[in-house]
């Protein structure tokens, strides 16, 4: 007979290229929901210090309304305030993975697997919108001067945002989603169990 185990491991690392490819290509149309969702979170906790998010592809740029401490005359306007680029890919490569895991599930339909996908592409958005916020205010907080005071000036601690930024990239990311289909397969891997037991037994 053969391993179930095995076959998924297989099946899972057969996928994961093409996964990576579809996610990394699809980038752009991906992070859409992180742009907006992180620019309305950040404008509305603090709208007298963020402006609002752009878009390049898949990079988004936190525009802030941090006005360097030297004007020139008559360039005031002309001044670009301080931007922070964040990579929004580097917290969301987890969905990557667990639609390659999703796809070698043989118990799924194909509705239930896309259905699953979904909700991952959800959970992911917003591990990653968590990401952009607190890399955004580490950056701030480590670019000194006005950005730091800036920052500061929300009362915001430093602790809070080193803990939640280094959460976010090494936790989170890796984490959430592996959790998430482990909670969305636990039938599947209960029979896995049974095999394993039934093998050994």
């Amino acid at each position: 007979m053969k391993s179930p185990i095995k076959e998924l491991l297989i099946s899972s690392v057969l996928y994961l290229p093409l996964c990576f490819f579809i996610w990394f290509t699809a980038a752009t149309l991906l992070v859409l929901p992180v742009h907006y969702l992180a620019e309305w979170i950040l404008t509305f906790w603090q709208p007298d210090l963020f402006n609002g998010i752009s878009q390049n592809q898949y990079l988004l740029t936190v525009e802030t309304l941090i006005f360097p401490e030297q004007q020139f005359a008559g360039q005031e306007e002309n001044l670009a305030v301080l931007d922070v680029t964040v990579n929004p890919m580097i917290y969301g490569y987890g969905l990557a993975v667990f639609t390659g895991l999703t796809i070698s599930v043989p118990d799924l339909t194909y509705k239930k697997k896309i259905l699953h996908v979904l909700v991952a592409y959800l959970v992911v958005c917003l591990v990653q919108t968590n990401g952009v916020i607190w890399e955004t205010c580490k950056t701030l907080l480590f670019s000194g001067g006005a950005a730091f005071q800036a920052i500061n000036a929300t009362g915001v601690s430093h602790n809070l945002v080193a803990a939640m930024y280094q959460l976010s990239y090494l936790i989170l990311t890796p984490v959430v989603p592996i959790i998430l289909w482990i909670v969305l397969n636990h039938k599947f891997i209960e029979k896995l169990i049974e095999w394993r037991q039934a093998e050994h037994s």
